[in-house]
């Protein structure tokens, strides 16, 4: 309470201070802003509108005394921008003044220069008459008005000027205001910090003394200490906080000091369950691993029977189609022999018509006499040759006909394997979808069997960590112990650390590995190892 009041006041000192600073330095750079933004700039542009209005008679005289056309354009020309910007200059001034006695001096130069523009247009018609006329007219008529306006412009710059002199001496002023009353909040502030400083001291470093005191006695593990809290403040409050603090610590230290000696007893029994379940689950481990190795075998000796099951089928598939195969070529070869058959028909009438033929010519060769003597001999030939012929035909008919039904009956026999071999080939395909899905399921068996095999490895992991863990635990309930015997508490004397029993740690059995089936024998063959010798081609 005591550092936050005096620190208030020092605060409110700092803000009070800036607030002042804030706002007169604000009405130093409004003064300086009025300076440099609003009578500076006045006063340049009366400057200008002075030496523009001084120089105008000089270019009026200039245009009298010259006789050459070309300058006398020159100072035409010069005089019309003259008059131009002083028309600018006058309007620039009309936007920047807001003063009524500012308006009031504006309004006279603005008379003053209407007045003067009658004056130039006369000027004008002079010079084009009499050059001499025109120089009275400038001296007479024209620079009266002409020293009117400077005056009437000076007045105005002398008005700017006098006000630009009075904001540097007001901001001067306030400079100094608020450079002594910002010397004099400080040096307050100062002092107002230091007194706060030293009562603020003295008020908290006695209880922080006996904190401290306090503080190393705890340090030192001594929980007897009696801290005496009197006081209100925030020192008072951190006194009674300790005093609470040791109170508590105490009690915390007792209750650890009663639990480490019951977490070291329990840390024992766990440790020896841990053991027997590790044991246990190592030999069951051991035995998932055997079934695990048989049901490997049982699952290789599967395998090889499907596959040679898809061998057979395979090699009764293409036993069907050869055999299919072999009753078509034996129906084309029928129904070649069929159509030699009758070719040799035709052969054989063909003969015949030739006997008849021949024995015709015989008939009329005798009836020719002497002159159908050689004739007879060739009909007789060609009757024997078509003897010969007509019994070769009749013998390969017969023959074509005996191999017509011996072809027939092959094709007959191949027509009654062919649905044989496909049974067969439908039989083997299921003994094949039979094996699969055993081994499907065998698969499955073993799947299980070891993801078993795994779980129980890790739960006999999972004990021996757990056995470790006990142990550990029990070492840290020691450790606990003893450092709890560092702290003295009231009435009751240090803590006694009685060593804990260790319990032997036991490796747990491994589990067995299991080997490939090597005790049975399985028959299996493949294709291209398959003895066909003992099969019939056709």
């Amino acid at each position: 309470m005591r550092l936050g009041l005096g620190f208030g006041a020092v605060l409110l000192l700092l803000l009070a201070i800036a607030q002042l600073a804030t706002t007169r330095m604000a009405a130093m750079h409004q003064a300086t802003e009025d300076i440099t933004g609003d009578a500076y700039p006045k006063v340049v542009i009366a400057k200008d509108l002075i030496r523009d209005t001084v120089d105008l008679p000089r270019q009026m005289r200039g245009m009298l005394l010259t006789t050459d056309p070309a300058q006398d354009e020159r100072y035409r020309k010069q005089i019309e921008q003259l008059r131009a910007d002083t028309a600018a200059r006058i309007g620039e001034l009309t936007k920047l003044v807001a003063s009524e006695s500012g308006k009031k001096l504006l309004k006279q130069i603005t008379d003053r220069q209407a007045a003067l523009e009658p004056a130039y247009a006369r000027f004008h018609e002079l010079v084009r008459a009499d050059h001499q006329q025109a120089a009275e007219f400038v001296s007479k008529d024209y620079m009266p008005l002409n020293r009117d306006l400077i005056a009437a412009i000076d007045e105005l710059a002398k008005h700017q000027s006098d006000k630009m002199q009075r904001l540097a001496e007001e901001a001067g002023r306030t400079y100094a205001e608020t450079r002594q009353l910002v010397l004099v909040m400080t040096a307050s502030a100062a002092v107002l910090a230091l007194v706060v400083a030293v009562f603020i001291t003295l008020s908290v470093t006695r209880p922080l003394r006996q904190a401290v005191d306090a503080a190393d006695r705890l340090a030192a593990g001594d929980l007897t200490v009696d801290i005496q809290a009197t006081a209100r403040d925030e020192a008072g409050q951190l006194l009674a906080a300790m005093k609470n603090m040791i109170a508590k610590l105490t009690q915390v230290v007792g209750d650890v000091n009663g639990g480490a000696q019951s977490l070291a007893s329990a840390s024992e029994q766990v440790s020896a369950t841990a053991q027997s379940l590790s044991q246990a689950a190592s030999e069951q481990a051991a035995g998932v691993e055997e079934t695990s190795a048989s049901l490997e075998q049982m699952t290789a000796s599967i395998a090889q029977n499907t596959e040679n099951a898809r061998v057979t089928d395979g090699m009764a598939a293409q036993a069907a189609r050869e055999a299919a195969e072999g009753g078509d070529a034996v129906k084309a070869t029928v129904a070649a022999m069929q159509r030699i058959a009758k070719q040799i028909g035709i052969i054989d009438d063909i003969a015949y018509q030739t006997n008849l033929l021949a024995l015709n010519a015989a008939i009329e060769a005798a009836r020719a006499g002497e002159h159908g003597k050689g004739f007879a001999v060739v009909a007789a030939e060609v009757r024997k040759l078509a003897e010969r012929s007509q019994v070769a035909a009749q013998e390969i008919g017969e023959v074509a006909t005996s191999s017509v039904a011996l072809a027939e009956r092959a094709g007959a026999l191949l027509d009654r394997m062919v649905p044989n071999i496909r049974k067969t080939s439908e039989l083997v395909q299921e003994i094949t979808a039979a094996s699969e899905e055993q081994s499907a399921g065998v698969g499955q068996i073993n799947a299980a069997v070891g993801q078993m095999s795994q779980t129980t490895q890790q739960n006999a992991s999972s004990s021996e960590e757990l056995a470790a863990t006990a142990e550990e635990m029990s070492s840290q309930a020691e450790q606990l112990q003893q450092a709890m015997a560092f702290f003295r508490l009231a009435n009751s004397p240090a803590a006694n650390v009685v060593p804990m029993r260790r319990t032997q740690h036991r490796t747990p059995r491994p589990a067995k590995t299991g080997a490939k089936a090597t005790g049975h024998t399985v028959l299996a063959f493949t294709a291209d190892a398959a003895d066909e010798s003992n099969f019939t081609r056709f």
